[in-house]
């Protein structure tokens, strides 16, 4: 994860993504023009009953704060079921011009809530590598969560951080949390958003800056959160910078992965993910490793029969892990679902 490299070649190859400077893969390209018929829904989200299963909390489950508000008039979002349909460009959060894709099933409704996953792609990457290579599109259809993928903050033709991310230049960090604050709040305003189901991912740079995140107070809202070859640390990259975890009221529950010992690109991600495993365990959260032997590449997931998605876990992980549990629990405490790889355990 050095100043220059990308994700694309031997390092990443598995997270290849180096042809993505923030436009739509061109993959997808083919589906931009007509936005999904039906997809955005700019009214007051329906307040009748909720999903069962999905919104009411258990006995005795705690609550999550309220959703964040937005400075002034938030603009109309858009969001569809493919990323060219769901791109937003222009969002002013922090005195910034933002993009991002929001994507939404392609029956969405207003009646229903619906789980928001919030994903930060790696270094050199885009929105487009996130949503191709975790299968996200599909993943919003079959799961039926709302996803928000960002595209790092550019200062004309280039980045503001080195890293794509502010885990180093924490100074700029405020900025970042912001743009999670104001797209919460005007999501929430536009569309049908269960707050017992906040969610957050994010892949190498990507999880680096999610690993930051939960030491924040946003992750007061976030029901569980998933580090790729993310973690905690400190690494001298040019400049010394260091990850330190912060003890949290909100036990949320975790799912780190990464690449055992050969896991490292300018950062040693297995030392790190050990940390951020360690300092998770020890201040009472629920923590679920996957340590495959692949390196810094996608994690090897099995293949699902019958057109099932690839990471079927990792969404299965969002879906079963509402905001509140009990501390230091999971309904993973049996056994893990069939959709895990045999390498992934429930950390005692």
């Amino acid at each position: 994860m050095a100043t220059g490299s990308t994700d694309a070649g031997d390092p990443d190859s598995g997270i290849t993504a180096a042809s993505d400077s923030g436009t739509p893969d061109a993959a997808l390209d083919g589906d931009a023009g007509t936005p999904d018929a039906g997809a955005v829904d700019s009214g007051t989200p329906d307040s009748g009953t909720p999903d069962a299963g999905m919104t009411t909390p258990d006995a005795g489950r705690r609550l999550p704060p309220p959703l964040p508000t937005y400075a002034g008039t938030c603009p109309t979002l858009v969001a569809g079921s493919t990323q060219a349909t769901g791109r937003n460009t222009g969002f002013m959060s922090a005195g910034d011009s933002r993009e991002f894709v929001v994507l939404i099933p392609p029956n969405y409704t207003s009646t229903k809530r619906y789980p928001v996953i919030w994903g930060y792609h790696w270094l050199n990457a885009s929105a487009g590598s996130v949503i191709r290579d975790a299968e996200l599109e599909e993943a919003v259809r079959q799961y039926e969560f709302i996803a928000v993928v960002p595209e790092n903050l550019m200062n004309g033709s280039t980045k503001a951080y080195s890293f794509d991310w502010p885990f180093v230049e924490v100074m700029n960090a405020p900025k970042e949390l912001q743009l999670f604050d104001d797209v919460l709040a005007c999501l929430n305003q536009q569309y049908s958003v269960d707050p017992n189901h906040l969610h957050v991912f994010g892949a190498s740079a990507g999880g680096l800056w999610t690993t930051y995140l939960s030491t924040t107070d946003k992750v007061d809202r976030v029901a569980s959160l998933l580090s790729i070859s993310g973690g905690l640390g400190e690494v001298t990259l040019g400049i010394t910078w260091e990850i330190a975890w912060v003890p949290k009221p909100n036990k949320f529950p975790a799912m780190v992965v990464w690449g055992g010992s050969t896991d490292w690109l300018g950062v040693n991600f297995d030392v790190a993910s050990r940390a951020y495993r360690d300092a998770l365990r020890a201040d009472n959260h629920a923590v679920i490793t996957c340590m495959h032997t692949e390196g810094h590449k996608i994690p090897p997931f099995p293949e699902q029969a019958d057109g099932g998605l690839k990471f079927a876990g990792f969404w299965d992980f969002f879906r079963d892990h509402p905001y509140g549990l009990p501390p230091g629990t999971t309904p993973y405490a049996g056994g893990l679902p069939a959709s895990f790889p045999g390498y992934c355990q429930v950390v005692p």
